[in-house]
């Protein structure tokens, strides 16, 4: 049967096995999500690019409608030109000639409107070019990034399955009763369950320790817990590895 200080080496190198594997788990965590937040990132710039297409085709779609107006307009204006040329009074002259000034006067003025559109369009094609070329580069880099954290994720993995099968042959070589204390002392604390006391110090809560306590811990006869943090605590200067 293991000694106590043989037991608790192999709690201690059980502690430390499980803590490397829950580390592991963790950095495989923050790299998904730091994945998760590139997705989310390009989602987002997806959805400004789509903006600036909106605009762009709501654009276009207003210089089509002013086109459109203009030429009806053109239109009425031929029309009222040949009906000038048919009028036989000089009122029905006149009126004639204020109804094409009129046409030709809101077509001036859709005119300039469609030459601001023209200007918007071209700007705003610019905007759609440059936004839709950044796009373009972050998702090419989203997904080297994402690549590269897969492969990550995959070595993380295989560290941690070599690590879970250390820690059940840790678990199964070691004495059961030990192992349950050791479970049992995890559920109550945070951090390490198996601690250093140095200097009559409890190395888990930083608190003293009483001077008999200290002493017991050198004769390795049972195992012992901090009275402050219930952690299981040894003798620092065994060197237990």
């Amino acid at each position: 049967m293991a000694t106590i200080q043989e037991q608790i080496e192999t709690l201690v190198a059980l502690q430390a096995l499980e803590l490397e594997a829950n580390a592991a788990d963790r950095q495989i965590q923050s790299l998904r999500d730091a994945a998760a937040a590139l997705d989310r990132a390009a989602v987002e710039r997806e959805s400004l690019v789509a903006g600036e297409k909106e605009r762009l085709l709501a654009l276009q779609k207003n210089y089509r409608e002013l086109e459109a107006e203009f030429k009806v307009n053109a239109g009425m204006v031929e029309k009222s030109n040949v009906k000038l040329g048919a009028v036989k009074t000089n009122k029905e002259y006149q009126s004639t000639l204020k109804e094409i000034e009129e046409i030709e006067k809101k077509n001036s003025a859709i005119e300039d409107r469609m030459i601001e559109q023209l200007d918007a369009i071209e700007s705003q094609e610019i905007a759609v070019k440059e936004s839709q070329a950044q796009l373009d580069g972050f998702l090419i880099s989203c997904r080297e990034k994402r690549a590269d954290a897969e492969t990550r994720i995959q070595q993380i993995r295989q560290t941690v399955a070599d690590l879970n099968e250390k820690i059940v042959r840790v678990r199964t070589a070691a004495d059961p009763k030990c192992i349950a204390v050791l479970d049992a002392v995890k559920k109550k604390v945070r951090g390490m369950a198996v601690v250093a006391a140095e200097h009559e110090t409890c190395t888990g809560c930083h608190m003293n320790i009483p001077a008999q306590l200290f002493n017991e811990l050198l004769r390795f006869d049972e195992l012992r817990f901090c009275p402050h943090c219930h952690r299981i605590i040894y003798w620092k200067e065994k060197e237990i590895e």
